[in-house]
């Protein structure tokens, strides 16, 4: 039998599963797009697999890999349909959860109602003992406590256990002592230490992020443990060899086990867009770009994320909904305008469109299945962007009488006629995705003349233009498989894994020895998970950084610390921070006490990244065959010189297309995963790396 060479990868949206497949040998990339099944999302995730491993002419006994990227735990949070989960704290804090941090999103709504947390109040249990800040047991930790606690929990159903005590980031052993007795007495359910998961001060944030692990390691052991199920299976499903590892991608854009990801599903979390800003870097990098903002357009929503020197950026902070998560995730934008986003008329009259979706049941009317009210991509179709042939993931057929029946119940009371409704729809959708990137660059100072747009996504490069001329952006990359991408990031993405430790203290207190001791220690920690994780010394790689702030400041910044710490190394750190300080935030002060707060390290495992396809030259022209036909398409003004209204635009099959082909728009390139539209004054070269490069107008 042959060695497995397929490296396989899926990404589960909201509407759409999406799947690819690498042939090592061939270098030959499948896709494919199928609806996602909600009720059971690995049974999606399977069917897209073997029809992208069944293109390549092989069966799942030749997969050597397989990725995975999901919303699954997002949504199970937002629709709060996780595990029942207890919380054990100390006596005196049973109400961590409930208070927070008493800050108001909503300042002057004086009927603003916050979501209950995700554990109720009579799950929430208090035990005595306590540690101090300095790591000393100043109260013994009261088994009887928790042997009560146990009792109860286990007469009310709990499925799940999160422990989170004062100071266990300094001195972890009642934590520990407390999750031995919990397993023992509750046999069966699984119990989170909270510096399991991040061994870092702000007692709230670690417990948000250990209440929310324990509250998806129910629900996420039931889909991973089918998941893996049916990708073995022979008969019903995959029969990707056992062997075969899995990688689930994480919040931060790295890879984690398939048994990491059921012990700390938290991880994946906000781990949706994740491979699509990896994959967009990627990509990037291989047309010579370095600086881009991706736009990642799906079903549901629109996701935003900016990347410098090659590099996404990555944020300790985050929120879900009103949940804080203290891990590393990459800084994505996320706002609710996408594909299947609703347009509806407010109370004054005003044209929106989203946050509510359609999702793939029923879906955008022109599916057919149900769907009634207008959407985005009902707007495009009766717009003409897609064709009267086009079929989605290269099988659904669009309806467009059912399409320019669902605009014109909006048309009739805004007194337009049906064009100008599907028009309108488009440019309110614009708007507020121009909004979310200023969001993550002008908000930051950031220019974004200064970066290229990366629209991806299934309906990303149909709205790429409008949306970089309103930001004055002057070009756009469209990756190859842009419907694909956030697969494609799967297959590029590293193992990693983040280690940090609280030590909060003077800078000017801390020797370069003391400070070099500790992240050592890290770097050991990082280097032996690596291991476990089978991963070669020549492919592993630890970076450390410590968090730094002016004393007093609530929140700090990371600053990276060099291979070698000596006493120069340390000394200059202060003069880094403020130069970072000054960048984020326009201001500094030099004179000002600096502070250390954390020490951390990331640990990557390098694996085999696949070499993409690289087109053949071509010369300007496109061949004769690439062009597959023409279409009216509606153009909107872009400048005081446009005229709107409908052109002839050709339409060209991107697979068709060599290095070097130009298109000038108005045109159309179509492909499996998603269709590029070109306006008038757009021209796209075929870059070598596979990618568009498309240049605007002034």
């Amino acid at each position: 039998m042959a060695a497995p060479r397929l490296r396989v990868a899926s990404d589960v949206g909201g509407t759409f599963t999406d799947s690819i497949a690498y042939d090592e040998a061939s270098r030959r990339i499948s896709v494919s797009k199928v609806p996602t099944t909600p009720g059971n999302r690995a049974l999606g995730t399977v069917a897209g697999l073997k029809r992208a491993v069944a293109a390549q002419g092989l069966s799942g006994a030749a997969i050597a890999y397989v990725g995975h990227g999901m919303t699954t735990a997002t949504n199970a949070v937002i629709q709060r349909k996780g595990g029942r989960t207890a919380f054990v704290t100390n006596r005196g804090f049973r109400d961590l959860l409930l208070i927070g941090r008493q800050d108001r999103p909503s300042l002057f709504d004086l009927d603003d109602v916050r979501p209950p947390p995700l554990v109720p109040e009579e799950l929430c249990y208090a035990a005595a003992g306590r540690i101090d800040a300095a790591g000393r047991e100043i109260e013994p930790l009261s088994l009887a406590d928790l042997e009560a606690a146990a009792a109860d929990m286990r007469a009310r159903g709990v499925e799940a256990v999160a422990v989170t005590f004062l100071h266990s980031y300094a001195n972890p052993a009642h934590e520990r002592a407390a999750k031995a007795l919990l397993e023992r007495l509750l046999p069966g359910v699984p119990v989170c230490a909270s510096t399991e998961i991040v061994a870092e001060f702000r007692e709230f944030e670690r417990a948000s992020t250990a209440v929310l692990n324990a509250y998806l390691r129910p629900i996420m052991e039931t889909y991973l443990g089918s998941l893996a199920g049916l990708l073995a299976d022979r008969e019903d499903g995959l029969g990707s060899p056992e062997s075969s590892p899995v990688m689930v991608i994480e919040a931060s854009g790295g890879l984690m086990t398939l048994d990491s990801a059921r012990e700390k599903p938290v991880h994946t979390v906000l781990s949706g867009p994740a491979g699509g800003v990896v994959g967009s870097a990627h990509v990037a990098g291989l047309a010579g770009i370095r600086d881009i903002v991706t736009m990642d357009i799906g079903g549901t929503s629109t996701d935003i994320s900016l990347i410098r020197d090659g590099r996404p950026i990555v944020t300790r902070q985050a929120r879900l909904e009103t949940v804080p998560i203290r891990l590393p995730v990459i800084d994505i934008n996320a706002i609710g305008a996408g594909g299947g986003s609703i347009a509806w008329i407010d109370d004054g009259g005003a044209l929106r469109v989203g946050p509510t979706s359609a999702e793939a049941v029923p879906g955008p009317a022109c599916y057919g299945r149900g769907g009634t009210r207008p959407t985005v991509t009902d707007a495009n179709l009766v717009l003409g962007r897609f064709g009267a042939g086009t079929r989605l993931g290269g099988d659904l057929t669009l309806d467009i009488a059912a399409a320019r029946a669902a605009v014109a119940t909006l048309a009739g009371p805004l007194g337009l006629d049906v064009v100008a409704a599907a028009a309108g729809i488009l440019r309110v959708a614009h708007a507020t995705i121009v909004r979310g990137i200023r969001v993550v660059s002008v908000e930051r100072g950031l220019d974004p003349r200064d970066f290229a747009l990366v629209p991806f996504g299934g309906a990303g490069p149909m709205h790429g233009t409008p949306v970089a001329r309103d930001l004055s952006i002057p070009r756009l990359l469209v990756p190859p498989t842009p419907g694909i991408l956030c697969a494609l990031g799967q297959l590029v993405s590293d193992l990693r894994h983040d280690l940090v430790e609280t030590h909060v203290g003077p800078h000017a207190a801390f020797a370069a020895e003391r400070a070099a001791g500790i992240v050592a220690a890290l770097n050991a920690r990082g280097d032996a998970l690596l291991a476990a994780d089978a991963v070669p010394p020549e492919r592993r790689a630890v970076t450390a950084f410590v968090d730094m702030r002016y004393v007093g400041q609530s929140y700090e910044l990371p600053i990276g610390l060099p291979g070698t710490l000596d006493d120069e190394g340390w000394a200059s750190l202060p003069v880094r921070f403020h130069a970072a300080h000054r960048a984020r935030f326009g201001h500094a002060d030099p004179s000002a006490p600096v502070e250390c707060v954390s020490f951390g390290v990331t640990a990557v495992g390098r694996i085999d990244t696949p070499v993409l396809p690289v087109l053949e030259e071509g010369g300007a022209s496109p061949p004769p065959d690439a062009r597959t036909g023409s279409r009216p398409i509606y153009f909107e003004a872009l400048s005081r010189t446009d005229v709107p209204g409908f052109h002839d635009a050709p339409v060209y099959a991107r697979a068709a297309l060599r290095a070097g082909n130009v298109v000038d728009g108005p045109a159309v390139i179509e492909e499996v995963s998603a269709t590029t539209i070109l306006y008038p004054g757009d021209r796209a070269v075929a870059d070598a790396s596979s990618s568009l490069i498309v240049e605007m107008p002034a």
